[in-house]
């Protein structure tokens, strides 16, 4: 298993410095840690990374990826940040029958300060692009197909898990497939995402009624409202529910955007939405902007 609590020899190697600088980093309290019984210091994958990002470091070596065919060729792509090879790698460890290879890449990304949008956007995306376009061209079942997609969520769920996340900011959030939508890793994808911002989210998954939607609004009123949409199968009966779904949300004090892959940014225009987003970047940039602002809470103190 790729581990999450370094040595000071890993932490060493991966920012190309001297072990007794790590130790004390570790002796002054700037980088956390934890000692054995021995008096050997340890050092969670999560405190590394905070203090990475608080000082602007960014790795210049590799951590040891044991046991893996692909470990050199994993190496020097996370080195180059090529990010061709990486969804090409992804590929490989979906469609693997390994049930563990898959988390265990993505976590080394994440271990060499690979942010959660870049994973998403630039392997985990194109990389199951490749695999639906695999199936559709028949070169794979839809049995590995689903099976790809699952080992994905499952990945993605264990490394949540060690990823380093904000202090909470006391929002809430609701993410949700409009109605017929079956596809929810995009989804999972931003909940996740709102999670390590300090959201709290409540995710509804897929196929989710409509009527449930805005029973949720009502009942958390939060500040934000995700929704996957399918945009070219949406009727004109679709558009008017979503926008009057945008002015319950505005009367809460919330702001709804889309994601997907074919919404047109037009329906922003047409009042549907306040923001449509293909990538999961420009959810990180407008829930920024968000995460300035007072929660609802503060605000009625």
């Amino acid at each position: 298993m790729q581990k999450t609590i370094l040595s000071t020899a890993d932490v060493a190697r991966l920012f190309d410095i001297t072990e007794t600088t790590v130790k004390r980093w570790a002796d002054e309290g700037t980088l956390k840690c934890q000692k054995t019984l021995g008096g050997h210091r340890k050092f969670d994958i999560k405190h590394v990374i905070e203090f990475a990002t608080a000082n602007g470091m960014e790795p210049v070596g590799t951590l040891a990826l044991e046991g893996d065919n692909f470990s050199s060729a994993i190496q020097i792509a996370v080195l180059r940040k090529d990010f061709a090879t990486l969804g090409s790698i992804f590929v490989e460890k979906a469609m693997s029958v390994d049930r563990h290879d898959l988390y265990e890449f993505l976590s080394f990304l994440y271990q060499h300060r690979f942010s959660l949008w870049e994973i998403y956007d630039n392997v985990v995306r194109p990389g199951l692009y490749e695999i639906g376009k695999r199936w559709k061209d028949k070169e794979i079942d839809i049995y590995r197909e689903h099976r790809a997609s699952h080992e994905t969520l499952d990945a993605m769920a264990k490394l949540q898990a060690e990823i380093f996340r904000k202090p909470s900011l006391g929002k809430q959030a609701v993410c949700a497939c409009l109605d017929g939508e079956l596809h929810d890793i995009g989804l999972r994808c931003a909940a996740n995402i709102l999670e390590a911002e300090g959201w709290s989210v409540h995710f509804l998954g897929n196929r989710t009624p409509y009527r449930s939607i805005v029973e949720a609004v009502t009942d958390i009123r939060p500040e934000i409202v995700c929704l996957s949409v399918t945009y070219a199968e949406v009727t004109s009966g679709d558009i008017e529910r979503l926008k009057d779904l945008r002015r319950l949300v505005h009367r809460t004090g919330g702001k709804l955007v889309f994601g997907g892959q074919k919404i047109p940014n037009t329906c922003v225009d047409a009042g549907c939405c306040d923001a449509v987003f293909h990538y999961i970047k420009g959810l990180v940039e407008f829930v920024h902007d968000l995460s300035l602002s007072p929660s609802k809470e503060k605000r009625r103190k």
